[in-house]
């Protein structure tokens, strides 16, 4: 009989691909998991892992049992999430997964979440736009949050919202007090733009070669939001971002956001994803209409 412990430990070893790579993960000794794996291995009368000078490769018998595995943990979460829900508790535990510029709205919406559901718990990566939607599909993560989803029946759109480009300056910048500014305004700032590895560079890239012609220049290209930020709040330069990347700075009044005004420039999407087809744990669930209802509130247009 696969045992619970016996699960955790395979499972364990599947992700890091080596004994003691997974044995630091559980905080146990190298030796106990591959006694657990050898046993599981016995049980079952078949090899599971390929033992390699370079780690744990799984065998045919392995990769099939790694997909019951992880769809009776998910499974097992579920049933527990919903006993609990069932004598009055909120608790348990939700894998979410976003794209660097949702982190300002996802923090928003669960601070908010966590003093209604301080029970919860939440594991949280940031990936590419496309490593969000590969990691909901595969099951490692319930929730996500992503731009511009691909048109695929196996990703539900449980709620998506519209929003505006735009830049960030300074309040005391000389375009603070504009109400929007386009595009060919812009080629004349320094200008700080996120680089290849964000989501929003190639949305900047297909408008700029629109509607200016070329390739944005820049005086600064950053890999990280946070650092966009920062340099525009120090006055290096007009920085490129949505609303939603700066909502704690705007609300405090530290930096301004200008949407741009060219007509016909594309309009983009942050969605919130799961699985189609996959019953979501009841944590899973409260969270997805909590995002939802965070959205609504911000006033953006919902679809």
């Amino acid at each position: 009989m696969l045992l619970g412990r016996a699960a955790l430990y395979f499972d364990e070893v599947a992700r890091r691909g080596a004994l003691r790579r997974a044995a630091d993960v559980l905080h146990i000794a190298p030796s106990a998991v591959d006694r657990q794996i050898i046993q599981l291995e016995e049980e079952l009368g078949t090899q599971l892992f390929e033992r390699t000078p370079t780690g744990m490769k799984m065998t045919a018998a392995g990769e099939l049992l790694i997909d019951g595995v992880r769809r009776w943990r998910r499974d097992l979460q579920r049933i527990r999430s919903e006993i609990d829900n069932l004598v009055g508790l909120r608790r348990g535990s939700v894998a979410m997964g976003l794209v660097e510029g949702a982190t300002e709205f996802t923090a928003l919406a669960i601070a908010m979440f966590q003093r209604r559901y301080p029970a919860i718990q939440f594991r949280m990566e940031v990936f590419g736009a496309q490593g969000v939607i590969d990691n909901v599909l595969s099951g490692d993560i319930d929730v996500g949050i992503t731009f511009n989803p691909p048109d695929n029946p196996t990703i539900r759109l449980d709620r998506t919202m519209i929003y505006r480009l735009g830049v960030i300056v300074p309040p005391a910048h000389e375009l603070a007090g504009r109400q929007e500014i386009s595009l060919s305004e812009c080629a004349s700032y320094p200008l700080i733009i996120p680089s290849d590895s964000l989501s929003l560079r190639r949305v900047l890239d297909t408008a700029w070669g629109r509607h200016v012609g070329g390739s944005p220049r820049a005086i600064v290209e950053a890999n990280s939001i946070g650092l966009i930020k920062s340099l525009t709040i120090r006055g290096v330069g007009v920085g490129w971002l949505t609303a939603f990347d700066a909502i704690s700075e705007i609300d405090a009044g530290a930096l301004v956001f200008l949407p741009l005004s060219d007509e016909r420039v594309d309009l983009s999407t942050l969605s919130i994803v799961s699985a189609a087809g996959r019953t979501l744990s009841v944590p899973a669930s409260l969270l997805i209409q909590h995002l939802s209802q965070t959205m609504d509130e911000h006033g953006v247009p919902v679809i």
